[in-house]
């Protein structure tokens, strides 16, 4: 009985050693633990402070967020508002351009059918300056033959002049022998037969002086036609002058 209880004893202190040993290793153990728990706890109140700083700054930066988004907001709403007004530029714009479009296949049209007229009007420039070309030469040609004319008709002028004074001359010879004739008629006039000779002699006279004014009344009637002719044609191309 006593081997067992040494043995018991000593299985005892054993037992009480390795639980000895077992607290001195949990001591250990929870003053590590509780140095750790000191070590997380300091941890945990710096990580707090850090979590309420940087809860402070978000809540600063929300605040700050929220004001932008307002801001962004507006702006958004501003932008909305520019682009309708765009658009509506962009559609005033269009119509301006189709407008545009349409006044220039106008003005091209216009400028096509100027060309066209340019080309008909250079057409008749070169006919009208033709036709011009032709009738100064036609008036220079008229004004050569009107200047013959008038030399020619100053000479027929003087020629008729000449032919009138020699006819006036023989008028007044013819004239004088006619008042000495009916003088003579008179000296004699209780004589018949001599009488009807002298009224013969005045006959042939009368005659002969009838022949002589004759040409120049028709010299005259002749002079005065043509210096109305002449009158006429000059007149008419003066009235309608050559172009320049």
């Amino acid at each position: 009985m006593l081997k067992a209880a040494r043995a018991e004893k000593d299985q005892l202190e054993r037992s009480c050693l390795e639980l000895k040993q077992e607290l001195l290793k949990a001591n250990s153990e929870i003053q590590h633990i509780q140095s750790m728990l000191a070590k997380v706890e300091k941890e945990c109140g710096y990580l707090k402070e850090v979590c309420d700083r940087q809860a402070e700054q978000l809540n600063q930066t929300s605040l700050q967020l929220q004001e932008k988004a307002s801001e962004s907001d507006a702006e958004i709403k501003d932008m909305k508002e520019t682009i309708f007004e765009l658009e509506d530029q962009v559609e005033q714009h269009r119509a301006v351009k189709l407008h545009n479009n349409q006044l220039i296949s106008e003005l091209e049209n216009n400028v096509m059918k100027l060309e066209e007229q340019k080309l008909d009007l250079e057409r008749q420039l070169k006919a009208l300056t033709k036709q011009i070309k032709e009738e100064t030469e036609e008036w220079r040609r008229f004004q050569a033959d009107l200047q013959t004319a008038v030399v020619v008709a100053n000479d027929i002028k003087c020629e008729a002049q000449q032919e009138l004074r020699t006819v006036k001359r023989k008028l007044l010879e013819e004239e004088e022998k006619n008042a000495k004739l009916q003088k003579e008629l008179g000296a004699v006039q209780g004589n018949s037969r001599l009488v009807r000779a002298q009224g013969a002699d005045r006959v042939r006279t009368d005659t002969r002086a009838d022949e002589a004014v004759g040409p120049a009344s028709q010299t005259r009637v002749w002079l005065g036609r043509l210096c109305v002719a002449l009158s006429v044609s000059l007149w008419g191309s003066l009235r309608q002058p050559p172009r320049d």
